[in-house]
């Protein structure tokens, strides 16, 4: 049986490609067996999931506010709301799965939230520290107490949804990552697909994104060799 990863796009057009690409190349280079896919939030129906038999799903990024986007949204976060296999959001995936779970999303700095754009807000950029809270966790296994990603958003998960845990936090975003209490759902407010940069110690965006192909049963380069 093929062993396949699918990756969601959501941003309000299927052409906007770049951050579920990005993913994707560090999903293979993790686990070079695996197939990865890509699908727009639109067009997944369950006819289309069934066909796919995804051993587990990433949310990926966004650059438009979730007030911009149509109603019909609101049907993908009810997916979201029932996915009960593995499922990891990054950045504004991670936003989507809180949304989806009742948590609000708005400003990392104190502006006006944004309705139509991003265009002109203040942005958490580049690098950014993230420190574990002691809570041991597959997603994170092998990462040191506290580690540098890469980080690119104007929006942030406000509070932790009813059903889920912190398990890191940073500054000046607090809420890094997520997990559900009874689901394997996670969420990562960081970019673990892009180099952290110069001064990050290793490629720790790299290990979250293998630790998360282990979860989902796909080999990893660290299983096979």
């Amino acid at each position: 049986m093929t062993q396949r990863l699918l990756i969601v796009n959501i941003n309000p057009t299927a052409r906007t490609l770049d951050g579920c690409r990005a993913i994707a190349r560090g999903l293979r280079a993790a686990a070079p067996e695996v197939e990865v896919v890509i699908r727009h939030w639109r067009g997944l129906t369950p006819r289309i999931v069934g066909q796919l038999r995804p051993m587990g799903v990433v949310i990926g990024p966004n650059g438009t506010p979730f007030p911009a986007y149509p109603p019909a949204f609101d049907r993908f976060l009810g997916w979201v709301r029932a996915r009960r296999g593995p499922t990891l959001g990054i950045c504004g995936g991670h936003q989507a799965l809180a949304l989806a779970h009742g948590a609000p999303v708005g400003p990392v700095f104190r502006v006006p939230a944004a309705t139509t754009s991003y265009a002109g807000m203040p942005k958490v950029q580049g690098e950014t520290r993230v420190r574990m809270l002691g809570d041991p966790d597959p997603l994170l296994a092998g990462l040191p107490e506290e580690f540098t990603v890469a980080a690119s958003h104007v929006d942030e998960v406000k509070e932790v949804p009813p059903g889920f845990r912190l398990l890191a936090i940073g500054d000046p975003c607090h809420i890094q990552v997520l997990r559900a209490d009874r689901r394997p759902l996670w969420g990562v407010q960081f970019h673990p697909e892009r180099p952290a940069g110069e001064g990050a110690a290793a490629d720790y965006g790299a290990l979250i994104l293998a630790n998360f192909a282990a979860i989902c049963g796909v080999p990893t380069r660290s299983t096979t060799s």
